[in-house]
């Protein structure tokens, strides 16, 4: 098979015309040209150029070379300043995987910040379960996952970066709150009307599994598919909700949900960032990532 360098220095003899001029274009002696292109033709068996007055002019069949020659080379060139791009972080697209909780409470606030120091890099994300998020990883659909959690269950293959510690917590409006003197036991807790996610959620499942250790049980008044309804039927005093307290800081601080007081703790967990081990991010992913890791000093 023809050397590639061989075709590299057909291309600039072709383009310039002119051996001189080629020898100052490719760092090289003008023998070592000749040679090249002599090379060349010795193995394709025809002549590429012909001598003029001009200087180098190419034969009919050296036209034909050049077509495809050139073609490679300006990809070859397209693809280089598309890497370049793309390594300056001018150019680039990073999937993520997570569930619309962690997307809305964890992932755009950070995103916003990431998007004003690289606003040309684009950012799609795809809403699942943890073991979707994992499957969607593994397959390639996704660069990054973001999952809760719960325990240290590890998955084959994958890279978990802790991200963020949170917990949960029972909250209700001002008037429900104000009935709550002291901290409440388990039995007086799972006596009240409960606002909780639906089951299957891990946050769910945590506190189950909590307060279950302590001799109660969850007995939920309303069943709700996220933590935004929760919150919301808790301000309208229809029971008391458990929520992630991180999720509900403004809500909290303005006073419209109030802390309820437990006599206990409730089990606090991290958001983990997946990634497959072994595989190198994209330049964009990386830094990305940059933004969630715990470890790393934020820009």
């Amino acid at each position: 098979m023809v050397k590639l360098e061989f075709y590299r220095v057909f291309y600039v003899v072709a383009k310039t015309g002119n051996l001189s001029k080629a020898s100052k274009e490719l760092f090289i002696s003008q023998p070592a040209v000749s040679y090249s292109i002599k090379q060349l033709e010795e193995q394709l068996g025809g002549r590429l150029f012909v001598r003029t007055a001009k200087g180098m002019e190419l034969t009919p069949e050296g036209k034909m070379i050049y077509e495809y020659v050139s073609r490679a080379f300006e990809e070859l060139t397209a693809a280089e300043n598309k890497f370049s791009q793309m390594r300056g972080l001018e150019e680039g697209t990073v999937h993520i995987g997570a569930s619309d909780t962690i997307s809305k409470f964890f992932i755009l606030p950070r995103i916003e910040r990431f998007k004003k120091q690289y606003p040309k890099i684009s950012i799609k994300i795809t809403n699942r379960t943890t073991d979707e998020i994992i499957k969607l990883l593994k397959t390639g659909k996704v660069d990054l996952g973001f999952i809760n959690r719960v325990d240290e269950t590890p998955f084959a293959g994958i890279t978990l970066t802790p991200c963020a510690d949170i917990g949960e917590c029972f909250v209700a409006n001002k008037e429900v709150a104000a009935r709550f003197d002291h901290p409440l036991s388990v039995s007086e807790l799972t006596a009240l009307p409960l606002i909780l996610l639906e089951e299957g959620s891990s946050t769910r499942r945590a506190v189950e599994r909590a307060i279950e250790a302590l001799g109660g049980k969850l007995r939920p008044a309303f069943e709700l598919c996220s933590v935004d309804l929760v919150a919301e039927c808790a301000k309208s005093g229809l029971g008391v909700g458990c929520v992630t307290k991180e999720y509900i800081s403004k809500e909290l601080a303005s006073g419209e949900l109030n802390l309820v007081p437990l006599s206990f703790p409730l089990p606090r967990r991290k958001i983990a960032m997946a990634t497959l081990t072994g595989m190198p991010p994209s330049f964009a992913t990386a830094k990305l990532a940059d933004f969630f890791d715990q470890s790393t000093p934020k820009a």
